[in-house]
């Protein structure tokens, strides 16, 4: 299933969630395809674990079959993933139709570090991992009662139907604009100006903007402006490559433009960014 969505409408809604309570939120699309996050990069914790491709591999599984769960059930849904945190998924409802999944979380939630921590240990033993630097990472983590998370899923369930009914979360309808999304994040290291699309989709400029407006909400150059930095705000987050290689790896090789154009619309320059997450 295909969303339309502004990216600073959610990223708005994100940002001010984790302002209040400084969990990570993350929102999908009916085919778990993540359409927005905040922070971006993962916890620390979680980073860590995520080093080992098994136990990354199981990350994945957990998300999934929550969510699967949650759309069976068309209703909110808390769990304990592999790594002993407490994640909590939300069902976006479209009259009666799931349409998509608000997930926040890597919560702890314990009434003994330790004996969590041993269970932890048992859980995550076969794989390869700094497990000095989790343990550090893991006293960091604050528990949370819960009541307090009960009550975080209550606001993410009265978000979650905010997103559909002020229509900043809907149903995509045109299928032209479906493919041209897609066309982008598939080839957005290459050229995507504006004559190169037009050329490929045989269609007009005129036509382009429109659809982009109607589509996206938004010029199509803002539009693959935002992706590009998107998934810069991911690489930085969750990979060790240099900078300069992010901007390739995005299309916009040139490194000082690529610096303003991340600092413009992220509100920060990449080596910032990058050290801010590295913190969470």
């Amino acid at each position: 299933m295909s969303l339309l969505f502004n990216p600073a409408d959610l990223k708005e809604l994100l940002q001010n969630f984790y302002t209040l309570t400084k969990i990570r939120t993350v929102i999908f699309d009916d085919s778990f395809h993540e359409l927005a996050a905040h922070p971006t990069r993962h916890s620390t914790y979680c980073h860590i674990i995520r080093s080992d491709p098994r136990a990354e591999s199981n990350c994945i599984t957990c998300d999934q079959t929550a969510i699967m769960h949650c759309k069976n059930e068309q209703s909110m849904y808390t769990y304990q993933c592999h790594a002993g945190l407490t994640e909590t998924v939300v069902p976006i409802k479209a009259d009666n139709l799931v349409i998509g999944y608000i997930m926040f979380g890597q919560m702890l939630q314990t009434d003994s570090r330790e004996d969590l921590w041993q269970t932890i240990c048992t859980s995550l033993s076969t794989y390869h991992m700094d497990k000095e630097a989790l343990y550090s990472a893991y006293l960091r983590k604050k528990s949370i009662s819960k009541d307090i998370i009960a009550a975080y899923a209550k606001t993410m369930e009265m978000s979650a139907s905010y997103l559909y009914l002020s229509r900043k979360l809907v149903l995509k309808k045109d299928a032209l604009s479906q493919e041209i999304d897609s066309y982008i994040n598939e080839h957005i290291r290459e050229d995507l100006s504006v004559p190169v699309l037009c050329d490929h989709f045989r269609i007009s400029k005129s036509y382009l903007y429109k659809l982009s407006d109607q589509s996206f909400g938004m010029g199509i150059a803002e539009y693959i402006r935002k992706t590009r930095v998107q998934l810069a705000k991911k690489l930085l987050g969750d990979s060790n490559l240099p900078v300069f290689e992010i901007a390739n790896q995005i299309g916009i090789p040139d490194y000082n433009y690529f610096t303003k154009v991340f600092k413009r619309e992220a509100g920060l320059l990449p080596t910032t960014y990058r050290k801010e997450y590295s913190m969470r």
